[in-house]
């Protein structure tokens, strides 16, 4: 699903955020046939095309392009939306926030992933 938003700076901004469980194999020893598999599960984002998390570097300086995001809040609505979050920061952009409206019984604000995550849950 195509997500469509504004930055800050006003730049629009199509994010796409999927779910991926990919197993990745690993050979543990250069000159052995022994593999290792590594299950990787986490939200990948694409902000205007570009995928996030960008690729990281591994504990022998190869480049390494599983990582994903992985809030505690796993694979929710509001996971994806802190994912995303994560991603805007990683790409040095804000979303401009929705609006605060303060209801009597609140307790506290609504942190953006919060209120997106509703805007969208009250939009499908």
């Amino acid at each position: 699903m195509l997500i469509k938003l504004i930055a800050d700076n006003g730049l629009p901004l199509k994010i796409q955020a999927t779910w991926t469980d990919n197993d990745y194999y690993n050979r543990r020893h250069p000159d052995l046939d022994e593999l290792e598999c590594v299950n990787v599960a986490g939200w990948l984002i694409r902000i205007n095309g570009k995928k996030y998390p960008r690729g990281n570097y591994d504990e022998h300086d190869n480049l390494d392009w599983t990582y994903r995001y992985t809030p505690s809040e796993g694979k929710t609505l509001l996971g994806k939306w802190i994912a995303i979050g994560r991603a805007l920061t990683s790409a040095g952009l804000k979303a401009e926030e929705p609006k605060d409206v303060i209801r009597e019984n609140q307790i506290r604000l609504f942190t953006w992933a919060e209120k997106q995550t509703m805007k969208e849950g009250f939009s499908a």
